[in-house]
């Protein structure tokens, strides 16, 4: 097993693995690559993280440095309410009943809309085409988030470790989260290197905000499909 003597574990998603297992009981830091928080930087993009998931991952800061970031729309002063729904198998709503929290919020916001997330109810319409008419998007912890904010939403979370935090201005925000994508090649230069491993030492202090919720694949699917049958 690597992780037995390794200083750091670096992964594709928070899958369980034996690295990940052994980096979490070592209590060394892990290193997950994942889908980068603009959806207009998906192809050929990774994004980065220590001992977590998007906005629950600890980051170095980022630098000045201007990087690629979307057009940020003027902020809406009329539309409809959405919202976001998720997997119920999603490790950041930490098998919290995600069904319950729907009703909740459909009690809380009357005549809003829910957006399901497309692995458990099809939609017929991009996130893009699905915002254009909403001004306020509640979310447990949905990248939708980040496309909500940079279309000119006013955004809701709920839960923590979403991409989107809400703490400066949608340009700052949009900043930050420029440095924790690179494209493939740019992770293979030393310069980026350089800046990933600069908070390796941070890093090695902090917590991983979530644990790996052991399941059988089968049992997860269940979760879906109970969900399906009960949103109808």
């Amino acid at each position: 097993m690597a992780s037995k003597t390794a200083d750091l574990v670096v992964q594709t998603g928070f899958n369980r693995s034996t690295a990940l297992e052994g980096a979490l009981d070592r209590g060394i830091p892990f290193l997950v690559m994942e889908e980068p928080p603009f959806r207009t930087l998906q192809a050929g993009w990774a994004s980065f993280g220590y001992n977590g998931l998007a906005g629950g991952a600890y980051r170095p800061k980022a630098p000045e440095e201007p990087r690629p970031t979307p057009d940020i729309a003027p902020l809406k002063t009329s539309g409809a309410t959405l919202i976001i729904g998720q997997k119920p198998t999603d490790l950041s709503l930490r098998g919290s009943d995600h069904v319950e929290w729907l009703e909740d919020k459909l009690l809380e916001y009357p005549g809003a809309d829910i957006r399901h997330h497309p692995l458990c109810v099809a939609e017929r319409t991009t996130i893009e085409e699905g915002l254009r008419d909403v001004k306020k998007v509640i979310v447990y912890t949905s990248t939708v988030a980040v496309d909500a904010a940079v279309a000119g939403c006013e955004v809701v979370i709920e839960g923590s470790g979403c991409w989107w935090r809400a703490i400066g201005t949608r340009e700052e925000e949009c900043h930050e989260l420029s440095w924790a994508a690179f494209t493939h090649a740019e992770l293979a230069t030393q310069r980026v290197a350089r800046y990933i491993l600069s908070g390796y030492e941070e890093a090695c202090t902090i917590e991983p905000e979530l644990s790996y919720r052991k399941g059988e694949a089968d049992v997860r699917r269940a979760i879906c499909e109970q969900y399906r049958v009960r949103l109808q």
